[in-house]
């Protein structure tokens, strides 16, 4: 068979080519503001708010019998609104009875800080005025101390015009406080007023001796530290002779072995037997003997005229002539001479006058007072 020629396919037309105008993009719509887009989400919001406030809810009461069942019909607006007024009502209810309950609270409180306002005043009158005694005495005894020292005369000293005023102002304070006491609950607000007032008073006063006795207190520390005071303190008999306890002080005593008063120029200073004895000064040996009355006993020679007794002593340590220093071991305490228990007998003497010993203890034993290296 013979082929049938192929047709030959008709090249494709081409599209005519669009003009320049064609290929301009299409003007877009302006687009929303913020505020625009702000009321319609508003809008939106409201809208579903509104939808669901409108929906209804049924409240069905069932009673336990057959009646009729109560159905209520309501939509979310009204629960919404009944629950807003039941918060308000009992939120100012709340806000209402805590503050008359805060008022009746703070009026009893009034009443019974009034009832007992006197009392504790006059309580606090009788503890200021022995306090005030307490610190005056202290104070006067830090500014003798003081001129004693080789310290100015102090010119805020209590005395003459001040001290009588101050004993004015005491003795109207307790006869006020009396009164009151004997009023009780009748004591009016004035006497009450007064007696603070003066109370006040005297406060102000002890203070500003504090304050003085304070100031001259770090005057004395600087003069002891003072190069002369130190070599003063040093030599002179400022620490306990023995570890004990005071028998019998300075002065007039009962003797129980002559059974009469004897004026003792020393103090007995209860202390185990076999107890170390030092020496309370540096100085130098001067005279080991023994006698019926004092025992074994021994005399120490210091600086200034400043001479040490120690007596009734089991045994000696240190020769005479020898020299000591301040704390050395120079014997052991015991109970020789006429004693009846084990003690040491120590005496001071200045020049040819004993003075009281117990006024040369340093009871506190600082180490600035009695330094090593002395």
């Amino acid at each position: 068979m013979a082929r049938t020629p192929e047709k030959k396919k008709k090249p494709a037309k081409k599209a005519p080519a669009k003009q320049v105008d064609d290929f301009m993009p299409e003007p877009q719509p302006p687009r929303p503001t913020r505020w625009q887009q702000f009321r319609t989400r508003f809008e939106e919001i409201r809208e579903r708010v509104h939808k669901k406030g409108r929906e209804r809810i049924t409240i069905m009461v069932i009673p336990h019998t057959e009646k009729q069942i109560f159905n209520l019909h309501v939509n979310l607006y009204a629960v919404v609104t009944a629950v807003a007024v039941v918060t308000v009502v009992l939120g100012v209810s709340i806000l209402t009875l805590a503050g008359k309950s805060g008022e009746d609270i703070q009026n009893y409180d009034m009443g019974l800080t009034n009832s007992q306002f006197n009392v504790q005043t006059t309580r606090m009158a009788e503890e200021m005025v022995p306090l005030h005694n307490l610190i005056q005495t202290y104070s006067n005894t830090i500014a003798e101390l003081y001129f004693k020292l080789d310290g100015d005369a102090p010119g805020e000293a209590q005395g003459g015009a001040a001290s009588a005023v101050l004993g004015q102002e005491i003795e109207s304070l307790r006869s006020l406080v009396e009164e009151c006491k004997k009023l009780g609950e009748d004591c009016d607000q004035g006497r009450t007023e007064e007696i603070l007032r003066r109370v006040i008073f005297l406060s102000r006063q002890d203070n500003q001796n504090l304050r003085r006795a304070v100031e001259l207190s770090d005057k004395i520390l600087a003069q002891l530290k003072t190069k002369e005071k130190r070599n003063l303190l040093k030599n002179t008999p400022s620490i306990w002779p023995v570890k004990g306890y005071v028998l019998s002080a300075y002065g007039w005593q009962v003797d129980s072995l002559r059974g009469r008063k004897v004026f003792r120029p020393g103090m007995e200073i209860g202390a185990l037997p076999g107890s170390e004895v030092v020496a309370t000064a540096p100085g130098i040996v001067e005279r080991v003997d023994y006698t019926p009355e004092l025992g074994l006993h021994m005399w120490v020679s210091h600086r200034f005229g400043m001479q040490t007794l120690y007596a009734h002593l089991d045994r000696v340590v240190v020769p005479k002539d020898e020299k000591v220093q301040k704390g050395q071991l120079i014997a052991y305490s015991g109970k020789t001479g006429m004693t009846s228990v084990p003690m040491l007998y120590y005496e001071v003497h200045v020049g040819t006058v004993a003075y009281n010993p117990y006024a040369f203890l340093n009871h506190i034993q600082d180490e600035w007072l009695n330094p090593k290296n002395l």
